[in-house]
């Protein structure tokens, strides 16, 4: 199993248990703290990354948990109870806003470790397809979606192959309320790409052959770039994907060998299909 040492992010949890909701039935915890853990964790060097504030255990017991990612040397600095000494004004912060009484749990958390990891490492290996995206349509997105940091992620991990998307938020479908356009750019894929079982190596999390995908390791050129700017429910960060047919409203897809190329005629096309990105911002 990988050491902690061998990254140079790590993720932690602060979580507290709440059995008898002294909080309430809805603390609104994410919102209230967000700001202020956001600026606090930059302060000391860290990242705030999300709140969950609306889930229970199997048996039924309500938690709040927040994750903040700390630099190799903060994660290393502990003290005596062995947590990083970075996270003590966070959880002072937190105890301002919580009850007393409840219990804390801080650990760090393997999965966002790793998961951050693999996504830093995809971002890196295709920066010459995805910063020409960022280039091209960071300038048009509306809505709010600047909120939303464009987006690698892992979703596949194998011993020998990762398997993920870039994603990036562009604005609200205007014909269709509370469903987001994302645009999706990758490697266009046949099932034949790979000899070992490609059906169920593309059909995990509901890819599709030619839904936009990027590998690590990365296959060998020459290949070509896809680009899909489809239109749906996709509420947050955690899910860029329906899995639902009939929940996605559009779909728009594009294929070229040069990223630049597949950059600029996706740009062009959006701002056609959807002129309000070339307008100014709507209230």
């Amino acid at each position: 199993m990988t050491e902690w040492s061998d990254f140079e992010w790590v993720v932690w949890r602060l979580e507290v248990q709440d059995p008898s909701q002294l909080a309430g039935e809805d603390p609104d915890l994410d919102e209230r703290t967000k700001e202020t853990m956001t600026e606090l964790a930059g302060s000391l060097g860290c990242v705030y990354e999300h709140c969950v504030d609306t889930d229970t255990y199997s048996d039924g017991t309500p938690y709040y948990a927040w994750w903040v990612r700390l630099p190799a040397a903060e994660h290393a600095r502990h003290d005596k109870d062995g947590i990083p000494q970075a996270l003590g004004p966070l959880r002072q912060y937190l105890t301002t806003q919580l009850p007393d009484g409840l219990k804390w749990e801080i650990t760090p958390d393997r999965e966002y470790t790793v998961d951050h990891a693999g996504s830093t490492a995809m971002r890196t290996a295709y920066d010459d397809l995805i910063a020409p995206f960022e280039r091209a349509l960071i300038p048009l997105r509306r809505d709010g979606a600047d909120a939303l940091d464009p987006r690698a992620k892992v979703w596949k991990w194998e011993a020998d192959l990762l398997v993920g998307t870039f994603d990036l938020w562009l604005c609200n479908d205007p014909d269709r309320p509370h469903t987001w356009l994302v645009v999706t750019v990758g490697l266009w894929t046949e099932p034949q790409l790979f000899d070992e079982e490609p059906a169920a190596r593309l059909g995990h999390f509901d890819f599709t052959p030619h839904h936009p995908l990027l590998f690590l390791p990365r296959p060998p050129g020459p290949v070509t770039f896809t680009a899909r700017a489809e239109s749906g429910p996709f509420p947050d960060k955690s899910s860029s994907r329906t899995k639902a047919a009939d929940a996605i409203a559009a779909a728009h897809q594009w294929t070229a060998n040069d990223p630049a190329v597949l950059a600029e005629r996706v740009a062009h096309d959006l701002k056609l299909l959807w002129p309000h990105l070339t307008g100014p911002e709507r209230s």
